[in-house]
Formats: structure tokens, C-alpha cells, sequence
């Protein structure tokens, strides 16, 4: 097993895609199914462009209703609202870790829990655009209905990036898949539901699943 980061790497029996992550593992099941037994996503979606984000902002409403009056509310929204305009490495981190308390589902019951993760994440800026200055947008809906290899795809219930509706849209494209849904996790179940997760993931790819 592999675990894509957004750069991605190489294959593997089955590939693990989580965010930016599943796209390339969506990429590589599709051009490469030979080498592939399965494919797990966890936080993906079928789609890039306009319509993902506006899921994204509907989430971010969400969130922001779900903690009205907290005082660090504002400064997450700014980091949201500033990512359009990032260009390099070092805004992408800001915002990463500005937007880390809508990231995962319980962040401000525990912050002193995630702020080791916040500390740690490393990031790549990479742009949107094509080498025309074109958007350069992922719509993966008509082939993914022809994968013919297993699936497991999940979402973090609290996931304002890529959550349960586009988690859902995957199972119903993907032939072979099932679904999971992680209720008390954001975007990072793998670590706020570690358990569920690592047995999810770890009955897709016994011998017997396969």
C-alpha cells in the first residue's frame, strides 16, 4: 500500500488517495488498472472547479453557523478568503494552518491536541492553471464509472474541503465500492477517528475483501 501526497508517488497493490491525494489516485487507477488490486479515497471528490467550490463555501457557512460568537472564528475565515490569491509555498502554510480549526471536527475542544499537527504540516504551493493561465480543472464523473477495481471511499462528516456529499457521489460512479462515513471527523479521520479508520481500511484490503 501506498499513500498518495498531492505530488504522488509510485504503485503499488492498492493505492490510499486522502484530499488533493485522491485525484492522483484516481488518475493512476484509471490510466493504470493493471497495476492495481483497489483504491481507497478518503476526503476525495469526482470534480475540481466551480462546482467543488462552491460545495467548499456552502461548508465554510456551515461551520462558521456552527461556531458563531467564537473568538477565533474571524481569523479562520480570513485565511479562507485568502487563499485565491496565494501564490507561493509560504501563504499556502498560513492558510493551512489558519483554516486547521475548520479542518478537523472537534479543534476547539482540544486545540492543544492539534496544535502539534499544525506545527508539523509541510506544504507545496501548486497553481490551478494550466501553462495557458487557463483553470485547470479535474472532472473524473463518466470515467470513473469504469473502473472496474475495488473501491473503499470515504469522508470525514465534518469535512468542509471534501466531505459525505461528494464521498457519496464517488460510491454512486464507482461499480465496485463501498462507502464509509466517519460522523466525528473533519478532513483528517485518519487521525481523529485512528481506530475506525485503520480497521475500515484494514478489512478492505484483507485477503478476503479482495
Amino acid at each position: 500500500m501506498v499513500y498518495v501526497e498531492p505530488v504522488g508517488t509510485g504503485g503499488s497493490d492498492r493505492l490510499t488517495g486522502h484530499s488533493h491525494g485522491g485525484f492522483v489516485a484516481q488518475y493512476h487507477a484509471l490510466h493504470r488498472p493493471d497495476q492495481l488490486a483497489g483504491i481507497v479515497l478518503y476526503d476525495s471528490a469526482p470534480v475540481t472547479g466551480g462546482e467543488h467550490a462552491a460545495e467548499v463555501m456552502c461548508s465554510v457557512r456551515e461551520f462558521a453557523t456552527r461556531h458563531t460568537g467564537h473568538p477565533e472564528l474571524p481569523s479562520v475565515l480570513e485565511a479562507f478568503a485568502a487563499i485565491p490569491s496565494i501564490g507561493d509555498d509560504e501563504a499556502m502554510l498560513a492558510a493551512a494552518r489558519g483554516v486547521l480549526p475548520a479542518s478537523i471536527a472537534d479543534y476547539w475542544a482540544d486545540p492543544q491536541r492539534w496544535a502539534p499537527l499544525g506545527q508539523s504540516l509541510r506544504v507545496t504551493y501548486v497553481s490551478g492553471l494550466d501553462e495557458h493561465g487557463v483553470p485547470d480543472s479535474v472532472d473524473d464523473r463518466e470515467p470513473l464509472r469504469t473502473l472496474s477495481e475495488p473501491a473503499l471511499v470515504g469522508a470525514g462528516r465534518y469535512d468542509v474541503v471534501c466531505g459525505v456529499r461528494w464521498a457519496e457521489e464517488l460510491h454512486k460512479l464507482i461499480p465496485a465500492s463501498r462507502l464509509v462515513s466517519l460522523e466525528h471527523s473533519g478532513h483528517f479521520g485518519h487521525l481523529e477517528e485512528t481506530e475506525r479508520f485503520a480497521d475500515e481500511v484494514a478489512a478492505f484490503v484483507t485477503p478476503d475483501n479482495a
